[in-house]
């Protein structure tokens, strides 16, 4: 009787410390991010696929639990999210310039065999028929019809208020640092 109280308290003791040091849904996105950011360039499809199925999970907790954050939390977590993005932004322009070359590299065979096989009186004969199908006034109406429908104050108004929302002096010095890593000056 006495070893059965000793294990149901030391049980008791294991579940309430294991709950007291509980690790917060802040600190735990933290974490993920910054384990990502250590591994993410090695990353395959497959390893980006289990990451990101990991940060959905981590997103629909907070999302879950958002008014219960404190506005540091609210803030930290914001701030993990936006680095999250930011990574998986800097991987896909990674595979994008990867693929870019591969395409630039087959661009002169590519227009080698467009040119020889270029029918210039096939050609001449489709842009004839496509002038004279066009109805230019057709097309001004409706272009008109669709500037005129456009509520340019409304419009305005929306973009002033996404640029002041815009910490423009960060952005500017982002966007300096990017043109220095694309023109090699960096």
């Amino acid at each position: 009787m006495k070893r059965q109280s000793l294990a149901i308290l030391f049980a008791a003791i294991i579940l309430a410390v294991g709950c007291a040091t509980a690790v917060s849904l802040p600190d735990r996105l933290d974490k993920f991010v910054e384990k990502t950011e250590k591994e993410y360039k090695n990353y395959s499809k497959e390893d980006w696929q289990r990451v990101q199925a990991e940060y959905d999970a981590l997103v629909a907790e907070m999302k879950e639990n958002y008014d219960s954050y404190t506005t540091a939390e609210k803030v930290r977590t914001m701030k993990a999210m936006g680095r999250y993005g930011s990574m998986v932004l800097s991987s896909e322009i990674g595979s994008a310039t990867d693929a870019l070359g591969d395409v630039l590299e087959q661009i002169p065979e590519t227009i080698n065999g467009i040119i020889d096989e270029i029918d210039t009186a096939s050609i001449r004969e489709t842009v004839e028929g496509i002038k004279s199908s066009i109805d230019t006034a057709k097309i001004r109406k409706s272009v008109e019809g669709l500037i005129n429908s456009i509520d340019t104050a409304k419009l305005k108004k929306q973009i002033e208020g996404i640029a002041e929302s815009i910490d423009t002096a960060k952005l500017r010095q982002k966007m300096e640092a990017v043109i220095k890593i694309l023109t090699g000056e960096e």
